[in-house]
């Protein structure tokens, strides 16, 4: 079932849930994307978290990133 994002944040929840979830951890993320555990904590906590942003991320972790729209 779809979700309804409103905001970065609700989307930057979602992220770290699939982390619980898939019980990686944000380390392993920061070093699937070539950074370090701070890069990672900054990337995710920016104020103008991105598509690509949440791209690379999920990307690492074996997701993709889909989007669809809908009339209201």
């Amino acid at each position: 079932m779809p979700i309804i994002y409103k905001n970065n944040a609700q989307l930057i929840t979602e992220i770290k849930k699939l982390m619980l979830e898939q019980n990686i951890t944000q380390k392993e993320v920061a070093e699937k994307l070539g950074i370090k555990p701070q890069g990672f904590t900054k990337l995710i906590n920016k104020k103008n978290f991105s598509f690509d942003d949440a791209q690379k991320i999920l990307s690492v972790m074996d997701y993709n990133l889909t989007f669809d729209f809908s009339h209201k």
